[in-house]
């Protein structure tokens, strides 16, 4: 079978859809599956045409309305995977509904308010024809998957999408941890863009609870983004200086690293985010995490993380606090979120759920 991933990033971006891509791409040419990519952001059409005709099948990960139609003209069959929320609407609250509530609810968020200057008015239209593309790539696809139940719950289609969830390779011969491989005061690690969204300044305040009970503990925020100079300010003037690093954008093995001896992992994100990759980093390391109850955050944490409600300061201080008192759980938190991951967030478990979605596109034979 002749297999063609296409892709709207540059060739050395950060992205978790290129992070999914490599990580199949190796288990499908060990099955004898004959691979190429595309980036519809990087290459001319007349490439999208020789390629898509040289494919079989076209998994396509990103809604690229022109890309599909060039499929179907082309009689090829397409299995897309939703990567990111299909609708504004959910970003930061999500109730489930039908589709035809959803796509009101949908169009009624994206409606201007009265006070909004003209060219904001305007741009509503803009608005509408995003989702008017992302409705007419969907109905191009022959299969749909998503990288958390919670993803394909969301777009509330009348079809199905089906699970792919994003793999992580889980060292087989990793040791347990133990206490003395924890650094020292304990700390908490949160990865990921310092914006309002990511609830930076949620765990700022958590810790800030904590110091005035006198624990002992550090803080370590990795990333960067817009608000960093707010969250350091923030830090200050919660008297936190002593307690909280600021370490900025650190490469993958840096992160890693910064991970194998954390007590925890925060990801206290405010918004629905659909299934982050650091959680699963984390549990690839044998550190568990604490999480807010959002999006596909519980399920990446899986049953042996810590949750929280969205927002609730004193609930994620909570969590943090058992963390502290109780090292021993934690650590066999991790262990056991290490195996969670290896068990369902394998390339091999991805890849086989993937080649079965193509083995329902092939045409049926009928025996004489």
């Amino acid at each position: 079978m002749k297999l063609l991933i296409q892709h709207r990033h540059l060739k050395n971006e950060i992205a978790g859809v290129l992070t999914y891509i490599n990580a199949i791409r190796p288990e499908l040419e060990t099955r004898g599956i004959e691979v190429k990519t595309i980036s519809t952001r990087e290459e001319q059409i007349n490439n999208w045409v020789k390629l898509i005709f040289w494919a079989d099948i076209v998994h396509m990960n990103s809604n690229d309305l022109i890309f599909a139609l060039l499929c179907k003209t082309l009689n090829k069959k397409i299995i897309i995977k939703y990567h990111y929320c299909f609708y504004q609407s959910i970003h930061s609250q999500y109730e489930q509904m039908s589709f035809a509530k959803r796509l009101q609810a949908e169009l009624r968020y994206t409606l201007p308010k009265p006070n909004y200057p003209l060219k904001w008015k305007l741009f509503t239209f803009v608005k509408w024809a995003r989702l008017g593309t992302r409705l007419g790539t969907a109905l191009m696809a022959n299969r749909h998957t998503a990288c958390s139940n919670f993803l394909g719950a969301s777009c509330a289609f009348p079809w199905q999408v089906v699970t792919l969830y994003n793999p992580i390779v889980i060292s087989s011969e990793s040791q347990p941890k133990n206490l003395d491989k924890l650094s020292t005061p304990y700390k908490f690690v949160f990865v990921g863009r310092l914006d309002a969204d990511k609830g930076v300044d949620i765990l700022l305040r958590a810790a800030a609870i904590l110091k005035d009970e006198n624990r002992n503990f550090q803080v370590l925020i990795i990333g960067d983004g817009g608000a960093v100079n707010t969250l350091q300010q923030l830090t200050s003037s919660l008297e936190l200086v002593n307690y909280v690093s600021f370490l900025g954008k650190l490469s993958n093995q840096e992160v890693i690293a910064q991970l194998q001896d954390a007590l925890a992992l925060v990801a206290p994100s405010r918004w629905q985010d659909p299934a982050p990759y650091v959680v699963l980093e984390a549990s690839s390391t044998q550190t568990c995490s604490i999480v807010s109850k959002m999006g596909g955050l519980p399920e990446m944490a899986g049953k042996n993380g810590f949750l929280f409600e969205n927002e609730d300061i004193k609930g994620l201080a909570s969590c943090m606090r058992y963390c502290l008192d109780h090292p021993d759980e934690v650590i066999n938190r991790g262990f056991l979120s290490s195996q969670y991951v290896a068990e369902n967030f394998s390339s091999t478990l991805a890849v086989t759920q993937f080649l079965e979605l193509c083995d329902q596109l092939k045409p049926k034979t009928t025996i004489q």
